[in-house]
């Protein structure tokens, strides 16, 4: 009989139901982390993404160094870098293409850019961004840019972007230089013998030259012909006995300091210190030499007062506006003296019975008073609503010297052809002077408009801003295809549209604050966002031309425009590229301008008060703007900031602290701001101390 098997005996039958479910133990998870830092991807452990430094490698006391900025991924990261990348290659792609389709000469200053440049890229970026903007024509011979007058060398290499085809001047004998060759240095003037400063008459008369090229305002207030006459024939000693005379030892030496400026163009920042530290010379023996002269009636006088007002007004000093103030005083004075506004018989009426003789000094009376209403016409314009001068009566007798130009531009392959292509590069430059004259004019009547009660409010009615409005219109529409920027780069061009654009923009300004922004059926908001774009897109093509340096006009019109305009950044779009490009160009001349930090400083005060943020601008704009170093957007008062390092608050244990930041919370360091920064900040936020001693700003992560 075999055994029975034993088994298990059965539990109670349970009530009816499904069984109950096991609860498991829920599973710990880990923080997500968007990328975990190189110590912790070496050592193979768990990161948990914690900036500036991780529990991990606060843990082993090792450097804790992210490959990806913080909020991004590593997918993300490599996108953005890719991005980079293609856009850097693109800009390349953009220069490489430009230097084959390019002329010898326009190659060779190219080149010279990338070999002066400080940062490779930004060049490149520059050189590439401005091709974008330059007209296309079949014939690529007529598309290269030429400046008035070719800089000319230096007793160093200066051969530069800026050195075309044109040397001369708008009144003068400018010589043709085929594309590809040399400017030549021109004859050498005598010029030592109307300095102290140096004695090197080589580098002294390419530094007259510099003057017709990059001063298209200030050059048109001195008779070339006539003062390089003067250079070569008259004296020095006597040059008082001598009516009218066109040169003086005052004149030359304002001369050459602003020329010695425009040299600096032609070498990076540190090696053009030399030609500033020569223009600061020139400049101090002229004041010197201003002192003597005041007492003479001669137009060399208020040439070399105009020259120097504009040498002041760009060191930005307070003893230099009131040297500037001064200066203006004097001009407007000596205008009323001279009679300039009537005839300037007094100063240009000649003892020579040659009819010759006398036709050709009121030739240069002519140009020159003229070109002394235009420059006063700008100063009211940027300045003061306030013309100091009236419109003259002189009749334009330059204007039918320009009656043989029709159509041809010197540009063109026409002009290479033309029997006598001097004539035509001369008339050429006469018809850009006779149309910023009728666009002085339009200025004169808008600045007319206002009151001159201490308010400086506008007077006119919308019927008299719009008719103003349509003499701009019909004063564009008036221009000949080759003094348009979509035909001609030359600086006087670029220059002239940016003025045309500067004074449209003021004039809708008024008018909006005035009467609305309903303006003769159109926007008037967006007519300006259409004048500012235009304008700054001038600008910087001459920027990636040229170089933008100690152009003090465009400085001023780029300051004036992001100011008026920065209040609706929020709501135009449009308005952040040309804000930024405003502010990016002021950022460059603020190296070697002392009015060009004082602007900057200008618009960024407007940002804090209105609580905007700047646009990035320069270089080094993404460095800034993670590295907190712009305007802070944000304020907080009534703070305790605590030091999650070494435990408890920063700065005194009992005080509140006024934070600000911009971005995203990553370290906190103590900051200085302006004073003007915190005047609003005063009636809140309680105790702890000075205000200056209590303010921390909150870093973004680098």
């Amino acid at each position: 009989m075999s055994n029975p098997v034993k088994l298990r005996p059965l539990l109670p039958l349970a009530s009816a139901g499904p069984p109950a479910p096991v609860q498991a133990a829920p599973k710990r998870k880990r923080p997500q982390v968007s990328a975990a830092c190189n110590g912790c991807r070496k050592r193979k452990v768990k990161c948990d993404g914690v900036r500036p430094i991780c529990y991990a490698c606060s843990v082993a006391k090792t450097p804790c160094v992210y490959p990806v900025p913080e909020g991004l991924s590593q997918r993300e990261a490599q996108k953005q870098k890719l991005s980079h990348v293609s856009k850097a290659h693109e800009s390349s792609r953009r220069v490489l293409e430009l230097l084959r389709a390019s002329g010898d000469g326009s190659s060779q200053d190219i080149l010279k850019q990338l070999q002066l440049s400080e940062h490779l890229d930004e060049t490149i970026q520059s050189i590439a961004d401005a091709s974008l903007l330059l007209p296309r024509y079949d014939n690529r011979r007529a598309s290269l840019p030429e400046p008035e007058a070719s800089p000319t060398r230096l007793d160093h290499p200066t051969s530069g972007p800026n050195a075309r085809r044109l040397t001369g001047s708008s009144e003068g004998s400018p010589r043709l230089l085929v594309a590809g060759d040399e400017p030549e240095s021109g004859p050498i003037l005598p010029v030592s013998r109307w300095t102290t400063v140096s004695q090197d008459d080589k580098m002294l008369s390419n530094l007259i030259n510099l003057f017709w090229t990059w001063e298209p305002t200030l050059s048109r207030l001195v008779d070339r012909d006539l003062f390089v006459s003067d250079v070569n024939t008259a004296t020095p000693a006597g040059w008082t006995s001598r009516h009218p005379n066109f040169c003086s030892p005052f004149l030359v030496n304002a001369l050459l300091a602003v020329s010695s400026l425009h040299a600096t163009r032609k070498f990076p920042y540190p090696q053009s210190q030399g030609m500033a530290s020569l223009s600061q010379s020139f400049a101090r023996y002229a004041f010197e030499l201003l002192e003597v002269e005041k007492h003479n009636d001669s137009i060399t006088l208020m040439q070399g007062a105009a020259i120097l007002w504009v040498i002041v007004r760009n060191e930005g000093s307070q003893p230099s506006r009131s040297r500037a103030s001064q200066l203006a005083d004097l001009l407007k004075r000596k205008w009323s003296e001279f009679g300039l506004g009537i005839d300037g018989a007094k100063l240009f009426q000649s003892s020579d019975q040659n009819n010759h003789s006398d036709a050709r000094l009121w030739h240069a009376a002519s140009y020159i008073t003229w070109g002394f209403y235009c420059f006063f016409a700008k100063v009211a314009m940027f300045f003061s609503p306030q013309m100091l001068v009236q419109r003259p009566l002189l009749m334009k007798t330059f204007e039918p010297d320009v009656s043989s130009l029709g159509s041809v531009s010197p540009g063109s392959t026409a002009s290479f052809d033309d029997e006598d292509p001097l004539a035509t590069q001369a008339a050429y430059q006469l018809q850009v002077f006779i149309a910023e004259c009728s666009l002085c004019e339009i200025m004169d009547q808008f600045v007319s408009g206002f009151v001159r009660d201490g308010q400086n409010h506008l007077v006119l009615d919308s019927r008299h801003c719009t008719a103003l409005y349509n003499k701009l219109l019909c004063w564009k529409l008036a221009l000949p295809d080759h003094l348009t920027p979509s035909h001609s780069v030359l600086p006087s061009v670029l220059l002239l549209q940016t003025t045309y654009d500067f004074v449209a923009l003021k004039l809708l300004l008024a008018f909006t604050n005035q009467s609305g922004s309903e303006f003769d059926g159109h926007d008037a908001a967006s007519l300006q966002v259409l004048h500012a774009n235009s304008m700054m897109t001038n600008l910087w093509i001459y920027r990636g031309i040229y170089t933008l340096k100690h152009e003090y006009w465009a400085m001023e019109a780029c300051s004036s425009a992001a100011i008026a305009l920065l209040p609706r950044l929020e709501t135009e779009p449009a308005l952040h590229d040309v804000i930024g490009r405003a502010c990016w160009i002021l950022d460059e001349m603020k190296r070697v301008s002392g009015r060009a930090t004082e602007l900057l400083r200008a618009i960024e005060e407007k940002g804090r008060e209105h609580r905007l943020r700047i646009p990035p601008y320069g270089s080094q704009s993404s460095f800034r703007r993670s590295s907190g170093e712009g305007s802070p957007l944000i304020v907080v008062q009534g703070a305790k900031v605590f030091d999650g390092s070494r435990g408890g608050v920063l700065g005194p244990a009992d005080g509140v602290k006024a934070v600000s930041f911009s971005n995203r919370i990553a370290d906190v360091q103590q900051s200085l701001p302006p004073i003007s920064s915190l005047v609003g900040l005063a009636g809140g936020g309680g105790g702890g101390g000075g205000m200056a001693d209590n303010v921390y700003a909150f870093r973004a992560p680098l």
